[in-house]
């Protein structure tokens, strides 16, 4: 072999090591998040950064569900400390601390408020047991309910999420049948297939109608599925593809073997699957 052919060849090995990071890398890239929405009096609520469980506490951005609530939250930079007003309590918190006061009374929570992101994150305990509302968590949805008796949310505070809570499961309930014991990025691929044929023009334009369509996905026709309780590896895939998560482009179509009668492009394989554009 002469130089230039050496210079080819080693070029070539090159390129084939730099895609086969590139794959690996992208194959890595998709990890585990949650995301964790919040419903004050059935509305959803405007966050510029998510609520997160940490240990067996969900924490909330206080400013953003206090708001919500009708009360107006200050800060004060050189006390570290929050202050929330709602018209009928005085509330004082410190971040990294325990103690807080209301209307200068000393109380004390079981874990301290924390900074995240620039915002001041606080246990759901001390949102009901301090501004007058009550709290459950809907684990279908990984949703914080939040319930105000005669409160009216203001609407600046309204997020006009562009999906539903019944989207949320039955993209769960698909991930579920079609890809159980895949990883998480297999999971979310299976769901980003279904959200991109919602928006090709060649398929119906529902979450819901791209299940149930005639040939597409069989186990949804089978007996249970609508009933199915599906995992929380699920639901939590599911919101991440939901919320933007997008792992295969514009795939429409995966299976477990390559296909030989459809025309389209091979993008990626995955768990095992074929994904194909």
């Amino acid at each position: 072999m002469n130089n230039r052919g050496k210079y080819k060849f080693i070029a070539a090995i090159i390129i084939m090591v730099c895609l086969s990071f590139i794959t690996s890398y992208k194959a890595e890239a998709v990890t585990e998040q949650i995301y964790i929405t919040v419903k004050v009096n059935g509305k959803y609520i405007k966050m510029d950064n998510w609520p997160y469980i940490k240990g067996d506490r969900t924490f909330v951005s206080v400013r953003f569900v206090a708001e919500a609530l009708g009360a107006q939250v200050g800060w004060v930079s050189e006390k570290k400390m929050v202050v929330i007003s709602d018209g009928n309590n005085y509330i004082e918190l410190f971040i990294g601390s325990n103690e807080y006061y209301v209307n200068a009374e000393k109380r004390s929570m079981d874990v301290a408020p924390e900074i995240s992101d620039g915002r001041t994150m606080v246990p759901l305990r001390f949102v009901s047991e301090n501004l007058g509302c009550s709290i459950e968590w809907d684990e279908m949805t990984y949703t914080v309910l939040v319930n105000k008796e005669g409160l009216e949310v203001p609407e600046e505070c309204i997020y006009n999420r562009p999906y539903t809570d019944e989207d949320i499961i039955w993209l769960a309930r698909i991930i579920t049948v079609e890809a159980r014991s895949a990883t998480v990025e297999g999971k979310v691929a299976v769901a980003n297939v279904v959200l991109n044929r919602v928006k090709s023009p060649s398929f119906p334009n529902t979450i819901y109608d791209v299940i149930f369509q005639s040939g597409q996905f069989p186990p949804a026709h089978k007996s249970g599925f609508k009933e199915l309780v599906p995992p929380k590896n699920c639901v939590i895939a599911a919101k991440m593809a939901l919320e933007g998560i997008n792992n295969i482009g514009a795939c429409l179509y995966f299976n477990n073997r390559p296909f030989t009668s459809r025309s389209g492009k091979f993008y990626k394989k995955i768990d095992g699957e074929y994904f194909y554009e």
